[in-house]
């Protein structure tokens, strides 16, 4: 797994490791990489440096933001997200979709890439 950092009162680094493996595993079945990394660059593309909002906060999952035509075809990756989410109900939308992302990156042959977790 990544090197996974998790706040104090975030998540457990148990739960974070079962849904990391969780994640892989579904990229391996799957093949569904390119999807979940367009899910995560989209749900933190809106992040405004001046403004300091948006960012990675899970707001892809609602409808107003699917039905935005740059996000067509997005449903289908959160519905790859949802029986994570299921599984793993103490973890936020927001860290599944972003580790979902990195475990895509490192199940194809990409490198580890450090997350924090505890949205």
């Amino acid at each position: 797994m990544g090197n996974v950092k998790s706040k104090q009162a975030g998540p457990s680094k148990k739960a974070l490791t079962s849904c990391y493996k969780d994640c892989t595993a579904l990229v391996k079945e799957r093949k569904c990489a390119p999807i979940l990394v367009r899910l995560a660059w989209h749900d933190c593309g809106n992040y405004d440096r001046n403004a300091r909002n948006g960012g990675a906060c899970a707001s892809i999952r609602f409808d107003k933001e699917l039905a935005h035509g740059c996000n067509a075809g997005l449903d289908g990756a959160m519905g790859l997200i949802q029986p994570l989410k299921d599984k793993h109900p103490g973890l936020s939308y927001a860290d599944i979709i972003q580790m979902a992302s990195a475990a895509a990156i490192e199940a194809s042959g990409g490198p580890k890439i450090p997350m924090r977790y505890g949205r």
